[in-house]
């Protein structure tokens, strides 16, 4: 993993930890054990195919989404969501790769 994805990653933890209460966290992290790995493998393919920023904005996003619905978004949402970043900036996304599974 890309430094630059390690510190998104903090970001993410950061507000989770903003936004959730300690109970709601721990029910969320049982939950999010396989999510954490998609958001960092979404984090990595974002940065390797559109660059930097654009893995920013889907950090961005996972963290808009814990504060707004106060529960971490699904692996393929962030997927989904990260293939439509890539899309956005002029990358083709095939339903082949990972994130436009």
């Amino acid at each position: 993993m890309t430094e630059h994805a390690k510190k998104l990653l903090r970001n993410i933890d950061e507000t989770a930890v903003t936004v959730l209460d300690l109970a709601d966290r721990e029910r969320a992290k049982e939950r999010a054990g396989s999510q954490r790995s998609a958001y960092e493998k979404g984090l990595n393919e974002v940065e390797r195919i559109a660059g930097k920023p654009q893995a920013r904005d889907l950090a961005e996003w996972i963290q808009d989404q814990i504060r707004q619905r106060e529960t971490y978004p699904s692996a393929r949402e962030v997927r989904n969501h990260g293939a439509q970043i890539c899309r956005t900036s002029g990358h083709e996304i095939s339903t082949n790769d990972w994130l436009g599974a």
